[in-house]
């Protein structure tokens, strides 16, 4: 059986203020039209000033040393990205990251299209590759946004980050014990409403509950998309959740909204607080105009 375990994180390495971008007030009117970006609650967001891979081979890092895995055994590494930032990676972006972090034995694969819930479907993909016999998988999720005027988006600010995991054949951790994935064609498009919304989330949830055979109820906590805290609440109202049940504020004051990395910045940041229930079900979920997606993550007994 796999674990997902030595969860890590490397933000950009700058801090940016919201006020500090240039013509923000307009910004954030033209696309989230009469609200307050004071409920947002994001004070800062961070930004990398350099180029990408360094970032990510830190990250990499991270994730090996928990268990003092070397490089070398290392058999896949997944990345995880959304769609506007997929465009701005490069071709050689895998051997790239290869090269700087080591993995020189090690399959490369990226999980894209899917915006902010590529990373959970990523989760998926490499549980699923442990499970057919990979013996460590790295997974890593990465956003940035190098223009900070493009920062400012429909009910988010963006910040720069990088998240990754372990999932390992070779050591303990969470069990991933359903996910799910689901789309709404007219969210793509910018033309989504309540009810498409609730349907989409609604549908990538109960593939995940039902391959669990768990309910609801069983959830201790959920980290979510950092999204502007009404729509957060609105969101999971929408997908039948109780918003107490959320975590994501506080990461999102400092961090800002990281795109793929939010699940994953959002567990650590409840870890690191509060620590992890043996046999506990968690939550991990994503969402993004039209799509959704979750994964329900079992702590061990």
């Amino acid at each position: 059986m796999a674990g997902i375990s030595s969860f890590a994180y490397v933000a950009g390495d700058a801090e940016g203020r919201p006020e500090d971008i240039p013509g923000f007030d307009d910004l954030w009117r033209a696309v989230s039209p009469d609200t307050a970006f004071s409920a947002m609650g994001t004070g800062t967001y961070r930004k990398m000033t350099g180029p990408l891979v360094p970032y990510v081979a830190d990250c990499v890092a991270k994730v090996l040393s928990a268990h003092g895995v070397r490089p070398a055994e290392v058999d896949r590494l997944v990345l995880a990205t959304s769609d506007g930032a997929l465009g701005l990676l490069g071709r050689d972006v895998a051997v790239e990251v290869m090269r700087a972090a080591g993995l020189t034995a090690c399959v490369p694969a990226i999980v894209s299209l899917q915006q902010c819930c590529s990373s959970v479907e990523a989760l998926r993909y490499g549980w699923d590759l442990a499970a057919a016999g990979a013996r460590n998988v790295v997974l890593v999720a990465l956003d940035r946004t190098p223009d900070d005027r493009d920062r400012v988006k429909s009910f988010a600010l963006f910040g720069d980050a990088v998240a990754g995991c372990l999932i390992s054949r070779d050591h303990g951790g969470l069990t991933l014990a359903g996910a799910g994935l689901a789309a709404d064609f007219s969210g793509m498009v910018g033309q989504d409403t309540f009810a498409s919304r609730q349907a989409v989330a609604r549908a990538a949830l109960d593939q995940a509950y039902e391959q669990a055979g768990r309910a609801p109820g069983d959830v201790t906590k959920i980290f979510t998309s950092s999204l502007y805290t009404p729509i957060a609440g609105f969101n999971a109202m929408a997908a039948g959740q109780a918003r107490g049940l959320l975590h994501f504020q506080e990461p999102m004051t400092r961090y800002g909204h990281c795109g793929n990395a939010d699940w994953l910045i959002n567990l650590m940041d409840y870890t690191d607080k509060t620590g992890l229930e043996r046999g506990a079900l968690y939550l991990a979920q994503a969402s993004a105009p039209g799509f959704f997606a979750c994964a329900l993550l079992e702590a061990s007994q």
